[in-house]
């Protein structure tokens, strides 16, 4: 039976931030959106921790983790303590739903293709909203979706069971749930690119290393597959975007 869990722990290896979003990019949104100096920033399926060493290097934020991997915990715990910013973190190893953060305790939340955790980008949006600092924002990450799709491609989406809001949508979702919108951006083909690329290379080579093991041959087929979507369809329909979000007053 295939195990999403054992395949991206081996396609995420060679990533930094574990979506199509490059740190100086993520740095900039944050100079902007976080109103605070030395701000708290609690990450949301953090992941190899990247995200967060971008923040506390370049912000001098302090981070709360949380991520349910252990090996990718132990990995971003390595990151700041080879740099010597092990006390600008807090890595929590648990499931991210059911981590509960003081009220108003953040300056921002990264929610950067998590919102899946809680249910969907509404429900994340209610269970972290009430952990915000006045005036603080959510960084969230969500794919869109605006174009008539081929029919292959819908099906595709539809067997992984993907609720994938238009932009509008993503919209009126953050307007209803009392935000208002500061920045949008998406991700640029080159970014996609690489976030895909990256994945691949890492799977199949895991293959080629482990030739006799039916679980990496499978892996391999699986990734094969995923390009053949992402070359014919993806790369020309699904948008990624980062948004930062603030309170409505």
């Amino acid at each position: 039976m295939f195990d999403p869990v054992a395949y991206f722990h081996i396609a995420y290896a060679r990533h930094a931030i574990m979506n199509p979003l490059r740190a100086d990019r993520l740095v900039a949104i944050a100079r902007r959106c976080i109103p605070a100096t030395l701000p708290r920033v609690l990450d949301i399926g953090s992941g190899l921790g990247h995200a967060s060493f971008a923040l506390a290097t370049e912000l001098d934020a302090y981070c709360v983790q949380v991520d349910s991997s252990p090996r990718w915990t132990a990995r971003a715990e390595a990151l700041f303590a080879r740099h010597g910013m092990a006390r600008r973190t807090l890595i929590l190893t648990m499931d991210a739903a059911s981590y509960h953060p003081p009220e108003a305790s953040f300056d921002a939340i990264l929610c950067l293709g998590t919102a899946p955790i809680y249910g969907g980008f509404a429900d994340a949006l209610a269970a972290l909203s009430p952990a915000l600092r006045p005036g603080g924002v959510l960084i969230v990450g969500e794919p869109t979706i605006d174009l008539p799709l081929p029919r292959r491609y819908k099906t595709y989406i539809d067997n992984q069971e993907w609720a994938i809001l238009s932009g509008g949508e993503l919209l009126t979702v953050a307007e209803n749930a009392g935000f208002e919108l500061l920045e949008c951006h998406r991700s640029t083909s080159e970014e996609w690119d690489e976030y895909m690329s990256l994945q691949w290379a890492a799977i199949l080579d895991h293959a080629r290393a482990h030739p006799g093991n039916s679980e990496a041959r499978e892996f391999a087929e699986w990734a094969k597959d995923e390009q053949e979507v992402y070359l014919a369809y993806q790369r020309h329909y699904l948008d990624w975007n980062v948004i930062a979000l603030r309170e409505k007053r």
